[in-house]
C-alpha cells in the first residue's frame, strides 16, 4: 500500500518494552494490563502476534481481538474496556471494565465515579464488588484530591484497584499509596516517553515506531500488512 507518511513497527521492541515494565512492576508488587486500542483497525492476521507476548494481560475495546487472542493464549487475562456498559456474554472476556452498575458479576471491574469531569458508578457502602476503577485524564494527572478521595473509601485491599494508566506512570508510589494495585498503560508502552513532557522513560524503547520514507508499507516482525 502506497502512503505519504508510513510507520515501521518493531514488535521485537515492543517486547523490550514488556519485560521492562513486567520487572518494574512486580519488583513493586504492581499489576498491569497491556492496552492496545492503538491497534482497533489491524486486522486479525496482525492483532494474533500479540498473544506471544510476555504480558499476562491484555485489554481493548474491540470483542473480536480479544476473542482471538483468548483463542490463542487461553492464559492470557483479557479485559474488555465496556466504555458504553453494553451487555456481554463472551467466555473469552475475563474481566469487565464498566462503569453501568446493572448486572455486577464476578468478573466486573466497575469504573467509580471520583469527580465531575468523568464517568463513572457513584461509590456507595456495601457496594459488592471484586475490582474497581476510575478514568484519568489522558492529557494530565488528576490533583491531590482525587486520589484523597479515593483513598478515602476505603476500598478493600484484596480487591483490585485500577486507577493508574499511562499519565500517572511516573506517579506510581503516589497511587501505590492510595492502595492502587493495577495499571493500564498503552501509550506508554508503545512510545517509551512521558505523556506529561514527552521525555524519554529510562528503560524503555522509544522507537518501537519508526517514520519510514514515503515507498509501500512494512512492518519489522511476522505481522502482515494493513
Amino acid at each position: 500500500m502506497q502512503a505519504s507518511n508510513t510507520l515501521l513497527f518493531h514488535m521485537d521492541r515492543l517486547s523490550e518494552n514488556i519485560d521492562c515494565i513486567n520487572d518494574r512492576m512486580s519488583s513493586i508488587g504492581m499489576h498491569w494490563t497491556f492496552i492496545i486500542k492503538a491497534f482497533n483497525h489491524y486486522p486479525s492476521a496482525a492483532i494474533q502476534e500479540f498473544s506471544s507476548l510476555r504480558c499476562k494481560s491484555i485489554g481493548s475495546d474491540n470483542l473480536k481481538h480479544l476473542s482471538l487472542l483468548k483463542s490463542l493464549n487461553p492464559s492470557l487475562e483479557t479485559w474488555f474496556l465496556n466504555y458504553k456498559g453494553i451487555s456481554i456474554e463472551d467466555n473469552s472476556i475475563d474481566i469487565n471494565l464498566t462503569h453501568s452498575g446493572n448486572n455486577i458479576t464476578s468478573k466486573t471491574c466497575l469504573m467509580l465515579d471520583i469527580d465531575a469531569d468523568r464517568h463513572g458508578h457513584p461509590y456507595e457502602n456495601g457496594l459488592s464488588c471484586n475490582r474497581f476503577g476510575a478514568y484519568l485524564d489522558c492529557s494530565k494527572l488528576p490533583d491531590q484530591r482525587f486520589f484523597k478521595a479515593w483513598k478515602n473509601l476505603r476500598i478493600p485491599e484484596r480487591s483490585t484497584q485500577s486507577l493508574g494508566t499511562s499519565v500517572s506512570f511516573e506517579h506510581i508510589e503516589l497511587l501505590k499509596s492510595s492502595g492502587v494495585n493495577h495499571f493500564r498503560l498503552g501509550e506508554i508502552v508503545l512510545l517509551g516517553r512521558s505523556l506529561m513532557n514527552q521525555q524519554p522513560i529510562d528503560g524503555l524503547r522509544t522507537d518501537v515506531f519508526e517514520r519510514n520514507k514515503p515507498v509501500t508499507y512494512h512492518c519489522i516482525s511476522t505481522l502482515k500488512p494493513l
